[in-house]
């Protein structure tokens, strides 16, 4: 048995992302029922009829070289015979002769490549796993405890009700038109039922009035404040029992006069950083100036004092009634209300917190989502190597949303256990067991005379393979990927593109852009099929030799789009 499409960026054939659509899955364990799919495999060979689950949750799958049971990913065998599969009175998967007739389900036919096709569907799913089967093929996806949204989009902020992208803010799901900015440079705050918003100007939207218009988008409670003063707001603050508004800038802070309008009342004279706001307690507001944690006085002197510096710029902060938590990219401090400060964890490229318990945080950062506890100070990943955005975190209740460069991430609090227990099962996994590390280094020992004398003779090979690599990355086209392409079109996927031309998924993608790699394999199996259909080739003859399935081929043959 051999997988003819087994590799996880597959699915960027027909998503921009490796996240699927959103869908509810009744699973033991979990929270919330949306969930989130990441495809992990699919099998074209042999010919996958239909796919169940039995009575204490075992997937049983019916293909034409007998009846298999999944485990995961693995594929065991269970009985020769051949066909669609029923469960007999004993719960026992058993082939049903006559087979099973239109079947019309197609309730997961957006997870497939080709959802416009009229396909039949057949469906199965553990706490972990969900199975789908259409179209001769199985495709298994890994369950994950969030659900995504917004896929394509680059999160900005967001806000209770409205999420602000680099193609426009969303209100509950659908996108405002003029007057509403195009996107937001600040975060969005919702305050006494106005939410605010910075492009180029200061925005103002009237939550109450916009819930009255039925089509989300018209002109209706929002307001643009054309402030002639220090503008580029990054964020808006409220003190408790104050009516004063603060606003953070890239030039310093303001606050409002009586009338509601800014004035400033600390400049900065930093020109790279702007004006980060970290909280308030005791009758002061905390905020940062590049490396420095400053304190305003909530008064009428508004009088700003220096609390300390630290190596590198806080970026973000949470202030509670003991401590004052500082984010740099670098590392999560504490400074204690006895003025020490501490350096809670090392972190890399981290920029947003939020936190979610008295002891508990998540924090976001350019290579993945992680949760931290102030007591073990223990660091767990929670979804790695995604680059998720500044300014794009927020929490009400058990909710916490974060945005990405590529999509909106849902999480319920209670499930960040279950996602860092799924890292650390991952992590596990990719580590080398103890004894293969000591039959290393005991080989290592053994031949490290011969390594030394090889040393010298293999540095120039070295640099050298170091050169070509490079310059074949550099020489690397679009042309050149799309000749691999056709000369191995019944194998090819993203994983040997990047293989074989010793690059990676970015560089591809980059080449390829605005296309996708499955997109391009796809349409290069199309037009294969179509060329091999003019020359009279048989059903088997085009499966062979495109790599799809023959099923497939002969529902593709027989559209009208390859007859013209």
């Amino acid at each position: 048995m051999k997988s003819i499409l087994s590799y996880i960026t597959f699915l960027f054939a027909f998503k921009n992302v490796i996240l699927l659509g959103i869908f509810s899955l009744c699973t033991h364990g979990v929270h919330a029922t949306e969930r989130d799919t990441i495809l992990n495999a699919v099998y074209s060979d042999p010919y996958f009829y239909n796919v169940l689950a039995d009575n204490k949750g075992s997937i049983f799958t019916g293909t034409s070289e007998g009846i298999f049971q999944l485990n995961g990913g693995k594929l065991i065998p269970y009985k020769k015979a051949q066909g669609y599969i029923t469960l007999n009175k004993n719960y026992e998967p058993v082939i049903t002769p006559e087979g099973i007739k239109n079947h019309h389900e197609r309730k997961y036919l957006s997870l497939l490549p080709f959802p416009d096709l009229a396909l039949d569907e057949y469906h199965a799913s553990t706490t972990d796993h969900f199975y789908l089967c259409s179209g001769g093929r199985i495709y298994i996806y890994d369950i994950v405890p969030y659900s995504y949204s917004f896929g394509n989009h680059s999160i900005r902020s967001i806000s209770e009700n409205f999420v602000g992208t680099y193609s426009g803010i969303y209100y509950k799901g659908s996108r405002l038109r003029d007057p509403a900015p195009k996107f937001t440079d600040s975060y969005i705050r919702e305050i006494n039922g106005i939410a605010y918003m910075y492009y180029d100007y200061l925005y103002t939207i009237n939550v109450a009035l916009l819930q009255n218009d039925t089509s989300k988008g018209s002109q209706l409670g929002i307001t643009r404040i054309n402030h002639t003063g220090e503008a580029k707001f990054r964020d808006i603050y409220q003190i408790n029992g104050n009516n004063n508004l603060y606003f953070s800038s890239v030039f310093g802070l303001l606050k409002t006069d009586r009338e509601g309008v800014p004035f400033s009342i600390y400049k900065t004279s930093n020109k790279i950083s702007e004006i980060v706001i970290i909280g308030e307690r005791l009758s002061r507001l905390y905020f940062s100036d590049g490396n420095y944690l400053l304190s305003l006085g909530i008064g009428a002197d508004d009088k700003v004092d220096t609390i300390i510096r630290l190596p590198a710029e806080i970026l973000n902060g949470r202030v509670d009634d003991r401590n004052i938590l500082l984010l740099t990219h670098e590392g999560l401090y504490k400074l204690s209300s006895d003025g020490e400060l501490q350096k809670l964890t090392k972190l890399f490229q981290a920029h947003t917190m939020e936190l979610i318990s008295a002891t508990e945080m998540v924090i976001a950062t350019n290579n993945g989502l992680f949760r931290f506890n102030t007591v073990n100070k223990v660091l767990s990943p929670l979804i790695r190597g995604v680059e998720f955005n500044r300014k794009a975190m927020y929490k009400k209740g058990d909710l916490l949303q974060v945005g990405s460069i590529n999509g909106l991430y849902s999480i319920n609090v209670n499930d960040l256990e279950l996602l860092a227990s799924r890292n650390r099962y991952l992590t596990e996994k990719e580590q080398v067991p103890l004894h293969v590390i000591i039959g290393a280094i005991s080989a290592l020992a053994a031949i490290g005379l011969l390594a030394f004398l090889l040393f010298r003779s293999r540095r120039k090979l070295v640099i050298a393979s170091a050169e070509i690599k490079e310059l074949n990355i550099e020489s690397l086209d679009r042309a050149k990927i799309e000749q691999y392409i056709r000369e191995n079109l019944t194998t090819v996927s993203i994983k040997s593109i990047t293989n074989h031309f010793d690059t990676n998924i970015s560089h591809v993608y980059k080449l390829i852009n605005p296309d996708k790699p499955g997109s391009i394999i796809q349409k290069l199996r199309i037009e294969k099929l179509v060329e091999l259909k003019n020359a009279g080739k048989t059903v088997a003859e085009i499966a062979e030799a495109t790599g799809l399935s023959t099923s497939y081929v002969v529902k593709i043959k027989n559209r009208s789009k390859l007859d013209d």
